[in-house]
């Protein structure tokens, strides 16, 4: 940072930044700024109030400004840092792929909590994540599973280029298989049928008519095919439980995001399969149901 004018202090460009997205119905504009400030100046946000005083360059300035309007027009934080936290884990993100929420962490911690069950003690633990975005919960599985291969499709080779950066930023590649192609049709080659000990996936869930509602930060930021999911927002349930029972080994597991409406739904297309049991349902944060969890009968 170089010496100018007063006015070009931390306290005022920030005070300046809030004022600016209040004024255009930001959500938590405090929270906006400062990440955003703290992301120009390369510091952290506790830095920033423990030196109000400090002079920003012109440069900064300049360039925080534009991120400032990038917000302003509803690019979400994260795209703009190009980084979010999920697992602990620094993820890297860009417009590309879903942006990772922290109720998908629960669908995380409910695999590794079967995980450490005796019955994978000794052995290696396969994994399928349908539909990887960033790769969030391949490479968190990867990194607090010791003795794992894990098999990651997606549709989009450009969502592959964004996990595969993110599995090398995890040192997990030995770990985890990045493979192209539609829903199970990836796997095809990759892995035998009936020797999959988890199936994971945060499939696209919501329906065209919710999609005309949602906030612009998803509306016209993130991945459509990332999100909308056919008329009803079932089209990709319907095929993963279908499919899923032909790649699990008996007892093994389906552990899936879900709506928050569509709970009663997919367990209803689970029991009318005849191939899964010990359904169960975990609730996100707010008390919604968000994931279900069910294992194939033997």
């Amino acid at each position: 940072m170089v010496h100018t004018q007063e006015s070009n202090t931390i306290r005022n460009i920030l005070k300046w930044a809030i004022a600016t997205l209040k004024e255009a119905d930001i959500d938590t504009p405090d929270i906006n700024a400062d990440t955003l400030l703290s992301f120009v100046l390369s510091c952290d946000r506790t830095e920033l109030y423990t030196s109000p005083d400090e002079i920003i360059s012109d440069a900064d300035i300049s360039w925080y400004k534009e991120l400032i309007n990038e917000r302003i027009r509803h690019v979400p934080l994260q795209y703009i840092t190009h980084r979010v936290e999920f697992m602990s884990l620094d993820f890297f993100v860009n417009e590309r792929v879903l942006i990772p929420r922290p109720e998908t962490e629960i669908l995380v911690e409910t695999v590794l909590e079967n995980a450490h069950d005796k019955q994978y003690s000794n052995r290696k633990i396969t994994i399928m994540d349908i539909g990887t975005g960033s790769g969030n919960i391949a490479v968190s599985l990867a990194k607090n599973l010791s003795n794992v291969e894990i098999y990651a499709s997606d549709i989009s080779q450009e969502a592959l280029e964004v996990a595969k950066e993110n599995a090398q930023r995890h040192q997990v590649v030995d770990k985890v298989h990045l493979l192209h192609g539609d829903l199970s049709g990836a796997f095809i080659s990759h892995i035998d049928q009936g020797s999959v000990d988890f199936i994971v996936s945060n499939p696209p869930y919501v329906s065209e008519s919710e999609w005309e509602n949602l906030e612009p930060e998803l509306k016209d930021h993130e991945p459509l095919e990332a999100l909308v999911a056919g008329k009803d927002g079932l089209c990709f349930y319907r095929r993963i439980i279908r499919d899923a029972p032909d790649w699990l080994m008996p007892d093994g597991y389906l552990v899936i995001e879900i709506g928050e409406t569509q709970a009663d739904t997919i367990i209803m297309l689970m029991e009318s399969e005849g191939h899964y049991g010990d359904i169960e349902i975990s609730n996100d944060l707010q008390g919604k149901e968000r994931i279900i969890s069910a294992r194939r009968k033997r």
